[in-house]
């Protein structure tokens, strides 16, 4: 792995621990996909409340990579428009660990920094582990994580997914819920639709764990743009050639 990405992901690990979820995710909890090294996806999600006085619309669109040896980050900015404007940016890094060839433990964080307002950033760090089971073509995650709004990570919490596959490659059910009243304490269920093998699309309805919140929706577009770093990924083979 080149010198300069194994800096950018130790230092955004070791800095920037996530609120926002800005990896691949089931609904709104990571998953444990991760992409070969060199691999980018460019997603826009966007989500909208459009009942009652809490009404709003979120716009952001992100940038995942694969940073090799089952690692993965992505930046995202997030576009709030309520009553005024808001931007987050949110900067996030995970690590697969393939226990089996049907479990895998992840590890992962994220930074999200306001660029509008003078506030501490949020941040988060979680660790899960995700089971497939292959006579269903169903994948169960479970895990927890520390989290913080405007703080370093302080509160506890669950997170738990489930993805369904109905049509192999082509329609997914899934849902998932993290715990807690704050703004990340949600339950999230939807289809993910892939109409061509490189293009992604993800419908869902987000009911807060809050009574105080309403309830929003989410669709979200990824494209599979394939490998942008050939000459690393060559590199980097090598490297594990000489490592056997």
């Amino acid at each position: 792995m080149p010198r300069f990405i194994k800096f950018v992901f130790t230092t955004i690990m070791l800095l920037f621990p996530a609120a926002a979820m800005a990896q691949q995710t089931i609904i709104n909890v990571p998953s444990s996909d991760v992409l070969p090294y060199g691999e980018i996806i460019l997603k826009q999600s966007n989500k909208f409340r459009p009942f009652g006085n809490g009404k709003y619309v979120s716009l952001t669109p992100q940038l995942i990579m694969g940073t090799g040896k089952d690692t993965e980050i992505s930046v995202e900015a997030g576009t709030n428009i309520e009553d005024t404007t808001s931007v987050k940016l949110n900067l996030t890094a995970k690590k697969v660990f393939r226990i089996k060839k049907a479990t895998r433990l992840t590890v992962g964080g994220t930074l999200s920094p306001s660029l509008t307002e003078g506030q501490k950033p949020d941040s988060m760090i979680y660790a899960h582990g995700s089971y497939l089971c292959k006579k269903t073509r169903t994948t169960f995650t479970a895990g927890g994580f520390v989290g913080g709004q405007g703080e370093m990570p302080s509160l506890t919490g669950v997170m738990l997914g489930v993805d369904q596959t109905i049509i192999p490659n082509k329609l997914r059910v899934a849902v998932d819920w993290t715990s807690r009243n704050e703004s990340w304490g949600v339950f999230g269920a939807g289809l993910k639709i892939r109409p061509e093998p490189t293009t992604s699309i993800t419908t869902a309805v987000l009911i807060p764990n809050s009574s105080e919140d309403r309830v929003a929706f989410s669709i979200s577009i990824s494209k599979y743009v394939g490998k942008v770093l050939p000459e690393f990924a060559k590199k980097e083979e090598q490297e594990q050639g000489e490592n056997l």
